[in-house]
């Protein structure tokens, strides 16, 4: 699981928020991000999504760790994107028929 340790730690009253923990998995629902917004709204609803965290929490995030937060949610994309293609990729290979 990704952990992004932030290099400014956001304060919630008595709480000081020191990490973001992202998920190993993306879902429907993180993509639905790109549906609703501009791009930079996308990427904090995609962030917030993917380490279960409230937008507003994001939207605090100073510009250093917001850019490292952006870059994981962007792996994980770029990591589905290369797993469906071998998958197609494969299906593809398994329904042609041999040449002789």
């Amino acid at each position: 699981m990704p952990k992004l340790i932030l290099s400014t730690p956001l304060n919630l009253g008595k709480k000081q928020i020191t990490e973001l923990s992202f998920r190993d998995y993306t879902t429907a629902e993180d993509y639905l991000s790109f549906d609703q917004r501009g791009g930079v709204a996308q990427r904090i609803a995609l962030i917030a999504s993917l380490t279960g965290t409230d937008e507003a929490l994001i939207k605090q995030l100073r510009g250093p760790d917001y850019v490292r937060a952006e870059q994981i949610a962007s792996d994980m994309l770029e990591a589905d994107a290369a797993v469906a293609a071998q998958t197609a990729e494969k299906k593809s290979s398994e329904s042609s028929p041999l040449s002789d």
